[in-house]
């Protein structure tokens, strides 16, 4: 991990949970995998207090741990990925209140404020009711804090009105953001690392003599694909578990269970979370047993799944792409055709890869497809993108004027051979004497590619064209037909209907490199932007050729040049052309390398991002005496009376200045999940 990574994370620990724990943190970050006799000695604490941050630290997923199976140690280590996430709680907090209402981001901010939680001890909180004949009557007693205040602490609401909140709706809610993936189910493999869960999964799995193949070769692939899946498992759930989560969604009322609990179990018992392990409880109270009913179960442990959260951030960054190529009407069709996509994925890294291990393409037929008449359905009023299109001859919606104008010279859509499909035959075609449906490659290909026709090809179809679907349809064959191609086309045959993939990898490095321009553009100019566009088409090229294809003078062509290397940018290659190796007998190449300049704008954005923070609590400390007084719960809600003139100023200064400071932070923090996280 990099140096001004780890400050970052250092410093978000110690903002929201204090000395302590940044304190253990900091040194896991420096020594690495640790016991806790280790940890006492690195930092001088009590074992009470070590035990006491650890536990802190691990409910909130900062810190991973393993015990081995061999000697039954227990090692604790960073986890600098979920640190970082700390950063981005109100994106999550924003994104589900706008989708699925203010209890439900209540819901969320409360587990990223416990880190993790059972069913049960989210029920208990909100202080509702589970006997059957008070149930879905909200107690008074201690609940969540539900009202948000401008400072970005909460009100604790001891009746928990504003939301009316009941069994119902609470276990209602969770289930509606398990099926949103919002929220995910926890197990023990979550505490460990990646490392970690595949030694596990190597142990758990039979060895390759136990597996039933004529070679070695082949049994071990047997086995690495049981380790595989056994991982995925782990990692997205089991196929049970999924199966549970979509009877939810489709409205059954089924209780979700634990895979080692029965329905008929109905004495109350402890549950372990880290251990999974289920032992009597001495107090011999029962729970009462509801059987069919729409409830989850109180021994699931839930936690907020970022992953998802991030899909979503990165179909918006695809949609502004699309609306910086095209126009605001055909990336609203975008974000329809990614909103119906966004169900079946869990997480932006497990697309596949462009190609395979053996470098071939991969099948596109396996990406997630929607149909046309499935976007069609969501989009009700289709005017705004009839007139963003435009007509072309024979009343046509005409495309060429969206490429490239080097293409839009070759690309010609109304073809004779095009017209010839729906006519007759032309003069020079020779009469086939075959059957029409001899060759089954002719009736399972759609040659037709004419926007706004509602026949496609040889697959003729008996319905009145319909313009509402044909504009859709022009918007979705321009976001497949531009460069970046934004969207796959699956022409109809007859067994499938007309569909639609994305492919997200190839977007993301388009993406990637779009905001790396961005920023070479707004710190040294738009001459340096075109000279790294430059580079990145051509690869390496000397200042010669770069002269002529830049249209850019030498001498400000090499100070352009010059301040792009030293901000690590674009890179240099000498090549001599003899074995004197002297200046002027070598040849200079200069190239961009992507990866290099990603890894560089990171760096520096997460340095920007701790000096931000330091930056807070430097200007915090200054009014610190006023913020601890309006934080006071008998304050609260009454500065205006209890706070003098001069604290209430110095009140709103710093809040005004802390939005701000945070609002930078949010805007870097788009950057980064550009650039790693998508």
């Amino acid at each position: 991990m990099s140096r001004h990574a780890a400050e970052l994370s250092v410093l978000l620990v110690d903002d929201l949970y204090g000395e302590l724990t940044s304190r253990l943190f900091e040194v896991l970050l420096r020594y690495g995998r640790l016991s806790i006799p280790a940890i006492q000695f690195h930092t001088q604490l009590k074992l009470e207090v070590v035990k006491h941050g650890l536990s802190v630290l691990v409910q909130q997923h900062l810190v991973l741990w393993y015990s081995s199976a061999e000697d039954n140690a227990t090692v604790f280590e960073a986890n600098t990925e979920a640190t970082y996430l700390l950063v981005r709680s109100g994106k999550c907090i924003e994104i589900t209140e706008k989708r699925m209402g203010e209890f439900a981001g209540a819901v969320v901010s409360n587990l990223l404020l416990l880190g993790h939680a059972r069913v049960g001890d989210l029920v208990q909180a909100y202080g509702v009711s589970h006997n059957r004949e008070h149930k879905g009557q909200p107690n008074n007693g201690y609940g969540f804090p539900t009202k948000p205040l401008q400072n970005g602490t909460v009100q604790r609401d001891h009746q928990a009105e504003d939301h009316n909140v009941s069994l119902e709706s609470l276990h209602s809610t969770l289930g509606d953001l398990l099926k949103a993936g919002f929220l995910r189910q926890v197990n023990e493999s979550h505490f460990r690392s990646d490392a970690d869960n595949r030694t596990e999964a190597d142990r758990m799995v039979k060895p390759p003599a136990e597996y039933k193949a004529k070679s070695k070769k082949e049994s071990d692939a047997q086995r690495e694909r049981a380790i595989r899946e056994k991982l995925h498992e782990w990692k997205y759930g089991t196929e049970r578990e999924r199966k549970a989560i979509n009877s939810l969604a489709k409205g059954k009322k089924r209780m979700l269970e634990d895979p080692e609990s029965t329905r008929a179990e109905k004495r109350r018992r402890l549950y372990l979370p880290l251990t999974k392990q289920v032992v009597g409880s001495t107090g011999e109270v029962y729970q009462p047993n509801w059987g069919d009913t729409g409830y989850l179960d109180n021994n699931m442990i839930l936690r907020v799944n970022h992953a998802k959260f991030a899909v979503i951030m990165r179909n918006k960054c695809l949609v502004r792409l699309a609306d910086q190529s095209f126009s605001s009407s055909t990336s609203k069709v975008y974000t329809k055709v990614l909103g119906a996509l966004e169900p079946g994925l869990w997480d932006c890294k497990e697309e596949p890869d462009p190609t395979d291990e053996k470098g071939e393409e991969i099948d596109f037929g396996s990406l997630n497809q929607v149909s046309t008449d499935e976007i069609v359905a969501t989009i009700k009023d289709s005017s705004d993108l009839a007139n963003a299109l435009g007509e072309g001859e024979n009343g046509k919606a005409s495309l060429t004027r969206f490429d490239h104008p080097k293409k839009r010279r070759k690309k010609e859509f109304d073809t004779e051979d095009e017209v010839m499909v729906d006519g007759d035959a032309s003069p020079d075609e020779g009469e086939d004497d075959s059957e029409p449906n001899d060759n089954i490659s002719e009736l399972l290909s759609d040659s037709e590619d004419t926007v706004g026709e509602a026949d496609y090809g040889p697959i003729a179809s008996n319905r009145a064209p319909d313009p509402h679907r044909n504009t859709i349809r022009s918007h979705l064959l321009l976001l497949a037909q531009h460069p970046h191609h934004f969207l796959h086309h699956f022409p109809r045959t007859r067994i499938q209907s007309e569909s639609w993939a994305v492919h997200f990898p190839p977007l993301v490095k388009t993406l990637t490199h779009h905001t790396l321009l961005q920023t070479i553009t707004s710190r040294h100019g738009l001459p340096a932007a075109r000279l790294t566009r430059m580079l990145s088409q051509k690869g390496k090229v000397d200042e010669k050729t770069m002269c002529q294809t830049s249209l850019i003078g030498q001498k400000d062509m090499r100070s352009y040049l010059t301040t792009l290397h030293k901000e690590g940018m674009i890179e240099v290659q000498e090549v001599p052309r003899d074995n004197a190796r002297k200046a002027e007998r070598t040849s200079f190449l200069w190239f961009f390398d992507i990866d290099r300049c990603r890894l560089k704008v990171l760096e520096e954005t997460y340095k920007t991002m701790g000096r931000f923070l330091q930056r807070a609590r430097v200007e915090g400390n200054k009014v610190k005496g006023t913020v601890e007084k309006a934080s006071r719960s008998d304050v609260v809600g009454r500065e205006k009376e209890l706070l003098g003139s001069q604290e209430m100023k110095a009140l709103e200064d710093w809040r005004d200045v802390e939005e701000r400071i945070w609002g930078e932070i949010g805007r870097l923090d788009n950057l980064v999940a550009v650039l790693r996280d998508f």
